[in-house]
């Protein structure tokens, strides 16, 4: 009953270990040590660009690794490259200092050169050899990531929840192959447990695909095989990760993801008195360590839910004042010769104070959710009856009279919504230039507020109640919250900051980091000789 969380326990105590032997060696190692000067500005600078960034915090590195490939990979040298990825990593404290082992760098060296025969085999003056460049370039940040800092805990966690959730899963749909069903759920799993984005299913399903890759070097079998048939490994990939009802299996998985992840904190808590317990079936030691660690994840999410209402505030806020100065004012000052500020005001402030309102307003049925979560636990652990997970992909209104009725229906409601919001604006003189603005923020913030509160899903395995006012506000907004998703899909590419910070900024920042720190390594040198 218990061997599918043996792994997860002998994992954590495993790494716990290496932990602490690590700790007692470090002195002994040979460590790469970068100068605090420069990573402290190297990490304000970081702290500064991710504002702008809509990942996820724990992706944050893994896009750092692969900023630095984007600009260094026409680097002839693996070696040097390799090196100055980790001194980068180090600057910006995405490693720490005076820890990480000189020979890490070689541990880069092997993976970059396994990978130039894949990139060699690119057309790269054709758009689809473009697109296959970066999506290499996805699979190597994520590889490089997993070489230098192993996840081998959140690996197991990840095994141990498909090993649950498979022998509980009933399929009662046709639209997913039986063949690729197993397929489908493991990405799920990963999605929600891992909360792994594309570029980190890319990789994980190519290692699935290919067993031996995780090791392989750049004169392996496996290496030709897959630099052979690129195009063909790549399609099949892709077609894995977008297929059409993984958005449906994925909402359906997330709702246990919490109990995975509060069984990992209270074993990582303590793993022998958590194996203990599991293993003597002691209900009263696991209730308690459940309802601390759930406590726990509430106070964490309502922090990171702060944290990612002000950094996606000060984003609006910052967007919407550049474009004020450099289009709205200019409009009104030079073409209606108008003083009038209160527009101008109001869009600047108002999608950023609505913003930080849905944040604020964001709730969790503490109790209600608390008592479901851990009675799955007890099911899990077999101290109670189990369950089954029926999973239907839902009926999709794509065809026939009542989709055209319910489409014609959705574009009235959207055209009065924007008519009496123009209206609106109308009376109080907004012109025509802040009537847009206020529109094109208005769909963002609702999008993005729609994004805040649907965070709280990642705690609750209840369904939250809507009520007449939730019904209300999906007849009214939802519209606008597709619009807004519709350009936020397309704003990374468009992102005027995040391209002046990656293509204008931090090449020459990285640049004058390094030779500042040479020099500082110069001065020191010449103060030991005297």
């Amino acid at each position: 009953m218990h061997k599918a969380i043996d792994h997860l326990v002998s994992t954590i105590v495993a790494m716990r270990t290496h932990e602490e032997r690590e700790k007692d060696i470090k002195e002994k190692k040979d460590v790469i040590k970068v100068s605090d000067t420069v990573s402290a500005a190297a990490s304000v600078y970081e702290t500064v660009r991710n504002t702008l960034e809509y990942d996820d915090e724990h992706l944050l590195r893994r896009n750092a690794i692969r900023r630095i490939l984007n600009r260094r990979l026409g680097d002839s040298d693996p070696k040097k490259l390799a090196s100055m990825l980790i001194r980068e990593l180090i600057w910006a404290k995405y490693l720490p200092n005076n820890q990480v082992e000189t020979s890490a760098v070689e541990v880069v060296v092997v993976i970059l050169e396994k990978y130039k025969k894949m990139f060699a085999s690119l057309e790269e003056d054709t758009k689809q050899g473009q697109e296959h460049y970066q999506w290499l370039v996805d699979v190597l940040s994520t590889e490089i990531e997993y070489a230098i800092g192993p996840p081998c805990v959140d690996e197991a966690l990840a095994s141990y929840a498909y090993q649950e959730l498979k022998q509980r899963f009933e399929w009662k749909t046709t639209f997913i192959k039986e063949e690729d069903r197993d397929l489908q759920l493991y990405i799920a799993v990963h999605r929600t447990v891992l909360k792994s984005n594309e570029a980190t299913l890319r990789y994980r399903l190519i290692t699935l695909y290919y067993p031996a890759w995780r090791n392989a070097n750049s004169n392996d079998d496996v290496v030709h095989e897959v630099a052979s048939h690129l195009k063909k490994v790549i399609n099949s990939v892709e077609q894995q990760i977008n297929h059409p009802a993984q958005d449906s299996l994925y909402r359906f998985v997330r709702r246990h993801a919490i109990v995975f992840h509060l069984i990992a904190d209270i074993a990582k808590d303590n793993p022998e008195a958590f194996y203990s317990a599991v293993q003597t079936n002691n209900v009263a030691v696991m209730d308690a360590a459940l309802k601390g660690a759930i406590q726990e994840r509430y106070s964490k999410f309502r922090n990171r839910l702060n944290r990612t209402v002000i950094r996606t505030t000060f984003f609006l806020l910052l967007t919407k004042s550049i474009l004020a100065i450099l289009i709205e004012y200019p409009y009104e000052f030079f073409v209606l010769h108008t003083t009038d500020y209160f527009p101008l005001f109001f869009n600047i402030l108002f999608p950023p104070f609505l913003l930080a309102m849905i944040g604020m307003s964001v709730r969790i049925p503490k109790k209600k959710n608390t008592e479901r979560v851990i009675g799955e636990v007890h099911s899990l652990m077999g101290v109670a009856d189990d369950f089954t997970l029926t999973f239907r992909r839902q009926q999709t209104w794509g065809k026939g009279a009542l989709f055209a009725i319910f489409n014609s229906l959705y574009f009235i409601v959207f055209t009065i919504s924007v008519f009496l919001i123009v209206s609106v604006l109308h009376y109080f003189k907004f012109n025509v230039f802040s009537i847009l603005f206020f529109l094109f923020f208005l769909s963002l913030v609702a999008y993005f507020g729609l994004r805040i509160r649907n965070t709280r899903r990642d705690l609750l395995v209840i369904d939250p109640a809507g009520g007449f006012i939730g019904f209300l506000g999906d007849v009214l907004f939802l519209p606008l919250v597709r619009v807004g998703r519709w350009i936020a899909m397309r704003a990374p590419k468009v992102n005027i900051f995040l391209f002046f910070f990656d293509f204008i900024i931090e090449a020459p920042f990285k640049a004058a980091i390094d030779v500042i720190e040479n020099w500082l390594g110069f001065l020191k040198e010449k103060r030991e000789e005297i």
